[in-house]
């Protein structure tokens, strides 16, 4: 799971995505920025491995976690399109990673004074291991 978050990571960072952390790091929120996103798993399942002579083929299907964080006086709007233009279509573009969206909720969090936007995206993805 780590690898994925990473290499999901890497690529948004990349394609010019700023402030991109991962659920289990230990930044402190005040300095991550206006805007700033955090990736987590939810539910992960491994399925039968596939193996071959020099490889093994891990089918994996994986919830990954991603909120928004923007300020209070953000609109749903600039938030919607923060998050397709900046997210989205980068995870989507990724290859070798199947997704699609689960479930999306914009919502305040009064502890941060933050407007957040947590989307679930569904992933499978193929984890390969050489032998």
């Amino acid at each position: 799971m780590v690898e994925i978050l990473a290499k999901i990571k890497q690529t948004l960072e990349e394609n010019g995505v700023e402030n991109v952390y991962s659920a289990y790091d230990a930044v402190p929120v005040q300095d991550k920025g206006k805007f700033f996103a955090v990736l987590g798993f939810g539910g992960y399942e491994a399925q039968n491995p596939i193996q071959t002579k020099t490889k093994i083929y891990m089918p994996v299907k994986c919830d990954l976690t991603l909120t928004v964080y923007a300020p209070m006086n953000t609109t749903q709007e600039e938030l919607y399109g923060y998050y397709h233009y900046n997210f989205a279509k980068t995870i989507d573009s990724i290859c070798g990673l199947c997704s699609r969206l689960k479930s999306l909720d914009v919502s305040p969090d009064s502890k941060l004074n933050k407007l957040t936007l947590k989307a679930v995206v569904k992933l499978n993805c193929m984890k390969t291991i050489t032998l």
